[in-house]
């Protein structure tokens, strides 16, 4: 069988993409090997001095809140908006830089660091522009196995960082992606993308429309669910439910 290749367009402070955790992981569990992902970062926030989103009248900190609180409500994700008034986020660079350089280890790194720098900022509250909270991350990551946290710590802090880095910002600029989260999901000649936060029902539709013959079997298994994502959100399981 053919794969799916999906290049994911995201950044670890984008609400919407941590929205759409519970539809992904989903999706991912039920078609297993035949999903390859290559995740992207976007650099969502440069800094605030350079940061407009029009769509949502936002141009400062403290106007972030209410999309959150709007994320929170529409996904059902685990969000605390108090962020944007009690610990401010300046920029998104280093923990885009910070899933790179882990990437750099292994897939698994990668994809560990993300989602930790995600519930790290959305559910903690933690400022995931703060190096000091990158390193903490990293060292957790080291004490499951995951990472080598000395050899994370020497490229983050080299010009290696902004190397992984820059490809992404240059594909991202190469796609023409505006919006994250955006999927771009690619089987045999077909290319579709997906952009925002969508129910689970849209990302299977588009994956049978690539494959008419995709068969699925919903039924989920919910310890072994567990097993496979380790942590998850209450919203998470209920996906599978």
């Amino acid at each position: 069988m053919n794969k799916f290749y999906l290049e994911y367009f995201t950044d670890p402070l984008c609400c919407w993409s941590w929205g759409l955790e519970p539809q992904l992981r989903k999706l991912r569990y039920l078609l297993k090997n035949r999903l390859q992902i290559n995740y992207v970062m976007g650099g969502l926030l440069r800094d605030w001095e350079h940061y407009s989103d029009q769509l949502n009248c936002i141009i400062k900190p403290s106007q972030m809140g209410p999309l959150w609180v709007e994320a929170k409500h529409l996904s059902g994700q685990p969000i605390d908006e108090h962020l944007w008034i009690n610990n401010p986020v300046d920029t998104s660079y280093p923990a885009c830089m910070a899933v790179k350089v882990a990437e750099n280890q292994s897939f698994i790194a990668g994809e560990a660091m993300l989602r930790e720098l995600r519930e790290a900022v959305m559910i903690h509250k933690k400022n995931i522009g703060d190096t000091d909270v990158i390193m903490e991350i990293a060292e957790n990551l080291e004490e499951k196995a995951i990472l080598n946290y000395n050899n994370f710590k020497v490229s983050l802090l080299s010009n290696e960082s902004s190397d992984f880095f820059r490809k992404d910002l240059e594909k991202v600029k190469l796609k023409g992606v505006t919006r994250f989260p955006t999927m771009l999901i690619q089987y045999g000649e077909k290319t579709v993308q997906i952009t925002g936060y969508r129910p689970f029902s849209v990302l299977l539709d588009t994956f049978k429309f690539l494959d008419p013959s995709l068969k699925i079997d919903e039924k989920i298994n919910t310890e072994d669910y567990i097993t496979s994502w380790h942590n998850l959100t209450k919203r998470e399981l209920q996906e599978i439910s």
